[in-house]
């Protein structure tokens, strides 16, 4: 811990600094009293990146203070503690700590370093979260993250050019790692965090406006080490809404086998439900961004035309339906879906069960979205 130098405006402060928790996820506290000149303090607050990620009043009793302090009236409550929790990516988060004097001033009282540790035992996952124009969503996706059982996660935020402020929000969490590219797309943010990912054995894509429950990953795991030769695992998901309100509808019921039922429809929906094994994209790439509405689709299903795929029937993400959402957009979603089943085609010619669950797949789609797509010009007239 570094300390600032004096200031005038403080007759004397005391921090301490500790942390708590397992060392692969911290959370850090900080005790102590701070003791302005003329006023009492508002409060203490905790930056990170030029963001503010946790504030505390002042106000805690401090007798030994005041009996030190007879001449100022605020002595006795002078004192603070604030929990700051940390996001769970290895490496040294450095954090400044300010008092805040008035409504408009502030004066930093101490610089923070904090080294987060990996768990060399734990199997690491690495949680990709694309985001444009989601920036109101994004602290949900991301406490979602931190919320989960399996503590080592890395999480990697990648802002597709996105004109709000999703930089802002992703250093509220300190251990966040933060990448900002020019806009390309849904398929081409995955891939930029694919790339940005530090070496996780594991992986997902959880979209920004999506959540995951906290077995999520934990349930992925047990999957995949059921089958060593399984490159992904898929759950359940469940509807919310736009305020995170849960949907009545009814889950999706997983089939026996994968690829069948892909070639007739995207039963997943949504890349939240989906834990990979990183390896799988040194062996067929990652996703395309020709078909990039429907890219997770496409990845799904070169996955299981080539290797097993674990199901399960575990609710592990939470899937928002809002106003937004690209798949409001039936004309975008019908090419996309539609190049991306007829790619299977060559893989399909010889076996006349999948070549029909391919032509079904191709006329459900067509069939589904076109009639959205007539109903929404129907709407504009």
């Amino acid at each position: 811990m570094e300390i600032a130098p004096p200031r005038r405006d403080l007759r004397g402060f005391f921090l301490r600094a500790e942390t708590a928790g397992a060392p692969s996820r911290p959370d850090l506290v900080l005790r102590g009293w701070v003791l302005p000149q003329d006023e009492p303090a508002l409060g203490i607050e905790v930056v990170h990146a030029g963001a503010v990620i946790a504030r505390a009043p002042v106000e805690l009793p401090r007798p030994e203070i005041a009996a030190a302090q007879e001449d100022v009236s605020h002595a006795g409550s002078c004192g603070f503690e604030a929990q700051v929790p940390l996001a769970v990516a290895a490496g040294e988060v450095e954090l400044e700590v300010r008092v805040v004097l008035d409504p408009v001033s502030r004066a930093e009282i101490a610089t923070v370093a904090v080294e987060v540790q990996a768990d060399p035992n734990a199997e690491q996952v690495t949680v990709v979260i694309p985001c444009f124009r989601q920036a109101h969503f994004l602290p949900e996706a991301i406490e979602s993250v931190l919320a989960q059982d399996h503590a080592a996660v890395e999480i990697v935020v990648v802002d597709d050019g996105s004109p709000d402020n999703v930089g802002e929000v992703a250093a509220r969490y300190p251990g966040v790692k933060y990448l900002r590219q020019p806009n390309g797309g849904l398929a081409a943010a995955r891939n930029a965090g694919l790339e940005e990912a530090a070496g996780g054995d594991f992986l997902l894509f959880l979209d920004a406006d999506d959540r995951l429950l906290p077995e999520a990953i934990g349930r992925g795991l047990e999957e995949l080490r059921a089958d060593p030769e399984a490159m992904m695992a898929a759950g359940i998901w469940q509807l919310i809404g736009e305020a995170g309100e849960p949907l009545s509808a009814d889950p999706p019921e997983q089939p026996p086998q994968a690829y069948p039922a892909l070639l007739e429809s995207c039963f997943i929906s949504t890349p939240a439900a989906v834990l990979y094994r990183r390896e799988l994209f040194g062996e067929i790439g990652g996703f395309d961004p020709d078909v990039s509405a429907s890219a997770d689709y496409d990845l799904y299903l070169r996955t299981a035309a080539s290797f097993p795929v674990r199901l399960h029937p575990h609710v592990v993400a939470e899937y928002r339906r809002h106003g937004a959402n690209m798949t409001r957009d039936p004309e975008l979603i019908m090419a996309a879906e539609t190049t991306v089943l007829e790619r299977q085609a060559p893989l399909v010619a010889e076996d006349p069960e999948l070549r029909e669950a391919l032509q079904r797949g191709i006329e459900r789609s067509r069939d589904y979205h076109g009639e959205r797509l007539q109903l929404f010009a129907e709407g504009e007239r």
